[in-house]
């Protein structure tokens, strides 16, 4: 069996098997439009930080996997906070100066990798045996003969690879966090004891709703007086109830036809010109792009394209999907290395990002600029400037100033000096800025020899002519005009007739920096809401917003829900708490038919049966099903043999009879797994609470909408 189908046989781990390939497909096909940007892959930005779609395809698909059955928009919201929650943690572990190395990656790779679950890279203990694995690694990357299952080995690693980098930062903050936040061996042995208590019983269970049957009767009067006692706790909010009909607007058939001998005429234009950038910047919507990318990045119909077509000047397209015109032009190609081992020495200033000292960035400038003259004069002083002048100490204590193989498509900035360009060659010494300081930047070896392309892409939208957002507009005033009188149900039934898109009965809540109307998507939730709480509104008011697409969205204000005390919605939650109060005044005015009597004669007066030797138990606190907390706790500390008083349980009245208690931990030592057990349910506590807080304090933006 292959190493593929053995990380298939771990179904938990099915999500990473995902291929990059297929983020083209999935998606609404408006997503073509990201892999031609700048940054084509950025949903979503946390104090600054960008958050990527295919980190958030890799939750969503590893949610979506085990959560079968729930709807899509939960999965989604749960897979961004995921993301929101890690991206925070690292943030503060970069800020606390937390860094990771060589060694903190294969430790994580040796415990929580995908690849540390299949036996043929464990030893004999089940450990995972790195050497076994370095040396697979070395054979999947040594074979020239690359076919489908060897590629998608491949994009197996570089998935795995980069979500274990992600994660090093935050589990190194949070194991510093819980450093110390330990249980107590009291505790433990006090929670294993709890697990480990029994007692047996007899027992009569009468359930609420019987009682309230055959002996009590709540009147409405009952509900009104104790609402009128507790009137803080049973305040109702301030709510609305909106539909909405949305209206999109769509380009007309001449709008498409007329845009089709456009796009013709466009691209023999931009066939025949050498203005490449300006003929971009001038027709696209997106902004020229100057970079130069490797095969595989590239979006996939452009990695097809040029395995055909890799002639300078070679024209991509025309292509159309989902009103979306792409035309493509092959404006660049060149050879770089792809690896590149740089050594650096930094000089760093007090403007600049985790700086070591107070000089100021003209004296930075200056120490910088006499370092690289003089290291391009004579070579052999670099070493000795980095051991001495390098504000960079970790990389000077660890690896000299080495900053380890860098990756063409991992590249950091590096101003006007391309570490990776064919010309630059071993030895090459290059100055630059950037928000840690001054660089000056050796380079000490290159490999892997990389064609890279560049690509003039313009991209159209075809959107609505005038004429046609003018008729657009028409039927919306007629729709209205037709439905003005219209109940909600009528209102929502002939837009559907109509076939435009409904949403019906949404609850919403006027609270500030909380304006969502859960599936709208238009990004007018803030003014509808505003609108829906204007004093002048009243039940059945209608109202047409328009979106910066053109699209119209006529909402119906259905119900107007004000402060104050709902009874009928009340009734259900406070007739156990008043049925609960009646029964405490019947047994107490009645304590000689119950106090001292057995099980039978109770049983005999209720009519109900007996259940025999029941066995509880302490910790869980369960019966039949149910935690009844009360019922055990009286369990435990009843006389043996003696009927209870009427004990007031969550799902109805009980009486119990304690026959016997029994205890079956044996050996203290178990306590060191209860610790454990005890430890990590602490740590996820605390876990979560501190994300939410750093969370509420952090700047998210999150741009799921346009995507």
């Amino acid at each position: 069996m292959s190493f593929l189908e053995k990380i298939r046989k771990n179904t938990w781990l099915i999500f990473f098997l995902i291929s990059i390939s297929l983020v083209f497909f999935i998606l609404d096909p408006n997503i073509i439009l990201k892999f031609f940007s700048k940054n084509p892959n950025v949903i979503g930005k946390v104090n600054g930080d960008d958050i990527y779609l295919e980190e958030y395809l890799s939750y969503f698909r590893f949610l979506k996997r085990f959560r079968e059955g729930t709807p899509d928009y939960l999965l989604k919201d749960d897979a961004w906070k995921l993301l929101v929650h890690e991206k925070v943690l690292n943030q503060q572990a970069e800020r606390l100066g937390i860094q990771k190395t060589e060694k903190d990656f294969w430790d994580t790779m040796e415990k929580q990798s995908i690849y540390s679950k299949i036996i043929d890279f464990q030893d004999e203990k089940g450990k995972m045996d790195i050497n076994k694995f370095k040396l697979y690694l070395s054979n999947l990357y040594r074979n020239n003969n690359i076919n489908s299952q060897i590629e998608e080995e491949r994009n197996i690693w570089d998935s795995e690879k980069r979500s274990i980098n992600r994660s090093i930062l935050s589990k190194k903050y949070v194991e510093m966090l819980m450093y110390g936040l330990n249980t107590s061996s009291i505790e433990a042995e006090l929670n294993y004891k709890e697990k480990n208590s029994f007692s047996i019983i007899d027992y009569i269970f009468i359930p609420y709703s019987e009682i309230d049957n055959k002996y009590f009767c709540i009147k409405s009067n009952d509900i009104r007086n104790y609402i009128g006692i507790n009137k803080y706790l049973y305040k109702k909010e301030d709510l609305r109830n909106l539909s909405f009909v949305i209206i999109r607007s769509h380009p007309s058939l001449d709008d498409e036809k007329n845009m089709n001998l456009k796009i013709k005429e466009l691209f023999h234009e931009f066939k025949h010109s050498n203005y490449n950038s300006i003929i971009v910047s001038r027709e696209s919507e997106k902004p020229f792009d100057s970079n130069f990318y490797l095969k595989k990045n590239l979006p996939i119909p452009l990695q097809y394209f040029i395995e055909k077509n890799n002639q300078i000047g070679s024209m991509f397209g025309p292509v159309k999907e989902n009103n979306i015109y792409i035309i493509a032009k092959l404006t660049g190609k060149k050879i770089i290395h792809n690896l590149v081992l740089p050594r650096q020495i930094l000089i760093c200033h007090k403007k600049s990002i985790r700086f070591y000292n107070r000089r100021s960035k003209k004296e930075a400038e200056r120490i910088a600029k006499n370092i690289y003259n003089t290291v391009k004069k004579n070579p052999e002083t670099f070493n000795s400037f980095v051991m001495k002048k390098s504000d960079d100490f970790f990389h000077v204590k660890k690896n000299r100033g080495s900053l380890g193989w860098i990756k063409y498509g991992e590249q950091n900035n590096t101003g006007n000096f391309d570490i990776f360009s064919f010309r630059n060659k071993i030895g090459k010494v290059g100055l630059f800025e950037t928000k840690f300081g001054y660089h000056i930047i050796r380079i000490d070896d290159k490999k892997d020899l990389q064609p890279v392309y560049q690509f003039s892409i313009i991209i159209k939208k075809l959107i609505p002519s005038k004429k046609t957002e003018e008729s657009i507009y028409r039927n919306v005033i007629r729709f209205i005009k037709e439905n003005k009188t219209s109940n909600l149900n009528t209102f929502i039934n002939n837009a559907r007739k109509k076939r435009y898109e409904t949403i019906f009965l949404e609850e919403i809540k006027n609270v500030p920096w909380k304006w969502n109307i859960h599936g709208l998507n238009t990004g007018l939730d803030k003014e509808i809401i505003n609108w829906s709480y204007e004093k002048k509104r009243k039940k059945g008011d209608i109202k047409v917003f328009s979106t910066v697409n053109k699209d119209y969205v006529i909402v119906f204000l259905s119900k107007i829900q004000k402060k104050g005390f709902p009874i009928e919605e009340l009734k259900n939650n406070l007739i156990p708490i008043l049925i609960n109060k009646k029964i405490e005044n019947f047994f107490s005015k009645n304590r000689k038919k119950f106090f001292h009597k057995n099980l039978e004669d109770i049983a005999l007066f209720f009519s109900k049966k007996i259940n025999k030797y029941c066995k509880i138990n302490f910790y869980y606190s369960m019966i039949e099903n149910y935690q009844e907390p009360k019922v055990v706790g009286a369990a435990f500390s009843s006389k043996l043999y003696e009927t209870s008083k009427p004990i007031l349980g969550n799902r109805g009245i009980f009486f119990i009879r304690p026959l016997k208690r029994f205890y079956t931990y044996k050996n203290p030592s178990y306590f060191s797994y209860e610790i454990e057990y005890l430890n990590s349910f602490l740590r996820k506590s605390i876990l979560e609470k501190l994300g939410d807080v750093l969370i509420k304090q952090s700047k998210i933006k999150d741009f799921r909408k346009n995507v």
